[in-house]
């Protein structure tokens, strides 16, 4: 097992504000970021995400590594990503930027939107007409798309962003990121270990634009298409998750194996490879 990360003395970034769950203990040092677990197994999901994510046709994303970490002699998993913003850039999430061009809230302008497909538009095209960004539309039915498959249920609108280059005032996309609260990893206050998969399913709640994954993708596919193929099975799935057995109990990693298998065939038509039933 690597050395672990003290972080007694290192810049300890408060995080209000961008979790719908708290504030997670997270980190900047050398030019990378670390994240403590917080819920339960963000660590874990995170890794394992962007692991899998290397195996589909997505390209702009955050790529995370297992990182053990020590605060004030508390010991935690976690992991750790590098820092994809230069000196002059800033990441700004989409509420934030909503507000600081409106003066208002862009959750609450999207709760005042009965239909689905036109809550999508309509960020759409604020964000659009903000950024001069083109195919912001294409870019959220991507990460939709990876959010449904993964369950993660932490995408309200200060978890979307773009990145500002202060010195030329240009915008560009934000690698995906940030699936911590994936795959059912809060095992602390909604999802214990002895809950059963069917009563989590029965539980979790989609953001930002309803409560349903499924109908948050179907509306965001029939806008602006399906822009992402799986290119893994599960025996790939499997073989990733071995990894984290000196981590995480295996009561966790048989909960995220069956999760894994559920989702490979509720949504076959992503995958280029299909799982024999």
């Amino acid at each position: 097992m690597s050395e672990a990360i003290v972080c007694d003395h290192i810049q300890l970034v408060e995080t209000a504000g961008y979790s719908s769950k708290g504030n997670q203990l997270k980190w900047k040092n050398d030019q990378k970021w670390y994240k403590a677990d917080y819920m339960g197994y963000e660590g874990l999901a995170e890794v394992l995400v962007s692991r899998l994510l290397k195996k589909t046709m997505v390209k702009n994303f955050v790529e995370y590594s297992f990182a053990d970490l020590v605060y004030h002699e508390q010991n935690y998993h976690g992991c750790s990503s590098d820092d994809f913003l230069s000196d002059e850039e800033e990441l700004i999430t989409v509420g934030k930027l909503y507000r600081r061009y409106s003066g208002h809230e862009l959750a609450k302008e999207l709760a005042q939107i009965t239909e689905v497909e036109e809550r999508i538009c309509f960020m759409t095209g604020e964000i659009e007409s903000i950024t001069g960004l083109e195919h912001f539309g294409r870019y959220l039915s991507v990460l939709l798309t990876i959010d449904a498959f993964f369950m993660n249920e932490d995408r309200h609108t200060n978890n979307i962003a773009v990145i500002h280059n202060s010195r030329t005032g240009a915008y560009r996309y934000c690698p995906y990121f940030d699936f911590g609260l994936s795959l059912f990893s809060d095992i602390t206050t909604d999802y214990p270990v002895n809950k059963s998969i069917e009563e989590c399913r029965n539980k979790i709640e989609a953001k930002p634009f309803d409560r349903d994954f499924d109908i948050q993708l179907d509306a965001a596919e029939n806008l602006y298409g399906q822009h992402v193929k799986f290119d893994f099975t599960i025996k790939d799935a499997l073989s990733e998750i071995r990894e984290f057995e000196s981590r995480y109990d295996r009561a966790i990693l048989t909960r995220v194996e069956e999760v894994l298998r559920y989702q490979i065939l509720k949504y076959e038509y992503l995958f280029y490879k299909k799982e024999k039933q």
